[in-house]
C-alpha cells in the first residue's frame, strides 16, 4: 500500500508541471486560431467607418490580449503586478473597438464571445484579375465584394450589408 501511495505521489509530483504547460500549450493554439480567423471580423481595407470600429480584427485582437492577460494572470493570480498592464490593454482596446463595445465586460465575462458578422469576400476570378495592369510598385489593385451577415443568439439571419473594397494583390496571388 505504501508503494502505490509512493508512486502515485511521484507520479503528481512529475505530472504537475508537464499539465501546467500543456495547458498554456493548448490556450496557444486557442489564441493562434483566434488571430488567424477573419471570417467573422473586417480587415484595414474594409473598414468604413466609426460604425465599423467594433467589429473589426483591430478590435477582436485587442479584446483577446486583455483577456489573455486578466485569465492567466490575474484571475489564475500567478503575477497580480500585471493590474495596470491588463488596465492599459483595456484602454487601449476600448479606443480600437470604439464607444458600441463595452471591453470591460468583453474581457472579464468568460461566456463573453466574440460575435461579429459572417464575413463573406468574394474576388473576381484569377483570369480577370491577371488581366489588370500592375501598378509601379508590382501590384494589382482589385474590387472585390463584401457581405456582412449579421446573426441573433439563435443563429437567425438578422441584417445583411453589401459592399464592395479595393486589395493590392501581389502578382500572381489566388484569393
Amino acid at each position: 500500500m505504501k508503494r502505490c501511495v509512493f508512486l502515485f505521489t511521484l507520479f503528481l509530483i512529475l505530472e504537475w508541471p508537464i499539465s501546467s504547460y500543456a495547458w498554456e500549450f493548448v490556450n496557444m493554439n486557442k489564441m493562434d486560431t483566434v488571430y488567424a480567423d477573419e471570417s467573422h471580423c473586417l480587415v484595414a481595407r474594409e473598414i468604413r467607418g466609426q460604425n465599423d470600429k467594433s467589429i473589426s480584427c483591430y478590435c477582436r485582437n485587442d479584446i483577446m490580449e486583455a483577456r489573455y492577460v486578466y485569465e492567466n494572470y490575474l484571475l489564475t493570480q500567478r503575477d497580480a503586478n500585471l493590474n495596470l498592464a491588463y488596465l492599459t490593454l483595456v484602454e487601449h482596446a476600448q479606443q480600437t473597438c470604439g464607444e458600441k463595445l463595452d471591453v470591460y465586460i468583453a474581457t472579464q465575462n468568460t461566456e463573453w464571445q466574440w460575435n461579429g458578422p459572417q464575413v463573406m469576400r468574394e474576388y473576381p476570378p484569377e483570369r480577370e484579375i491577371n488581366k489588370i495592369q500592375l501598378d509601379s510598385k508590382g501590384f494589382r489593385t482589385v474590387e472585390y465584394k463584401v457581405r456582412l451577415i449579421y446573426r441573433d443568439s439563435k443563429g437567425i439571419e438578422t441584417n445583411v450589408d453589401n459592399f464592395t473594397t479595393l486589395d493590392r494583390l501581389p502578382p500572381n496571388t489566388k484569393k
